[in-house]
């Protein structure tokens, strides 16, 4: 009978000890943001902001999102930072 030999599991333990948020650093909070806010905390130009955003644009009209919005609710803020990650 042949031994077969799995291969190495990939992995790399260095990932877990990173932490997700430092002590002293507070995640962002799920609020209303006008859009230049949340442009800012991913540190790119609201128009670079819309252009990301807008690939989810079918998504968002289920919250009641438009091309015009400029302030978005909570349940929009939440959705990006699942999509996008959070800043």
């Amino acid at each position: 009978m042949e031994n077969s030999v799995s291969p190495p599991s990939i992995h790399n333990s260095s990932l877990e000890r990173v932490p997700s948020k430092f002590d002293d650093e507070q995640l962002p909070k799920v609020k209303a943001y006008y859009k230049y806010e949340l442009a800012e905390m991913y540190n790119v130009c609201t128009k670079t902001f819309s252009t990301w955003i807008h690939m989810y644009f079918e998504e968002l009209q289920q919250f009641g999102y438009t091309r015009h919005t400029k302030l978005l609710r909570p349940e929009i803020v939440r959705f990006l930072f699942e999509r996008l990650g959070e800043p």
